[in-house]
């Protein structure tokens, strides 16, 4: 079965903190300085906890939830503007179409924006298959690199 996709709520808050350490490490280990990752570490559970259920009660967030374990999310900001802030799985769901999944429903097809590492050539290939482009932005996340600004001009629907 595929794993059942639902918006968060303030209980979920400690298990995306645990999780979203893991994500990172799965997806950023040969990308972003292992000191860095390691650093997220060591941030106390309950602060990081904390910042997940802020969160929830200020964003969209969806988890993807299968055997009782998170093992994918989306977060949207809720502004005049659609902004997709995260959107990861589990390595073992990667290319499973869960990430597809989590974002046809965390937008909804709206035109939107988000900002991606740049060295992160498996996520931009991601979002251009589903109609975001590269527009020339960039800035600088530290400590962990920099980041690139996708959009997605016009209301995207594609068909499976």
């Amino acid at each position: 079965m595929h794993p059942l996709i639902r918006p968060a709520t303030a209980a979920d808050a400690g298990e995306l903190s645990r999780v979203s350490l893991t994500m990172w490490d799965e997806a950023y280990g040969e990308m972003i300085d292992e000191e860095a990752l390691r650093r997220r570490h060591d941030e106390p559970a309950d602060s990081r906890a904390a910042r997940w259920a802020e969160r929830i009660a200020s964003d969209e967030v969806l988890v993807a939830v299968d055997d009782d374990a998170v093992v994918g999310f989306a977060r949207v900001a809720i502004t005049p503007k659609t902004e997709l802030l995260s959107l990861y799985t589990r390595q073992s769901h990667w290319r499973s179409g869960l990430g597809t999944r989590l974002l046809t429903e965390s937008l909804r097809g709206a035109t939107a924006e988000l900002w991606v590492f740049e060295g992160n050539a498996r996520a931009q290939r991601f979002y251009e298959h589903h109609g975001f482009c590269l527009d020339g932005q960039r800035r600088e996340d530290p400590p962990y690199g920099f980041e690139v600004h996708m959009v997605r001009s016009r209301t995207f629907d594609r068909t499976y």
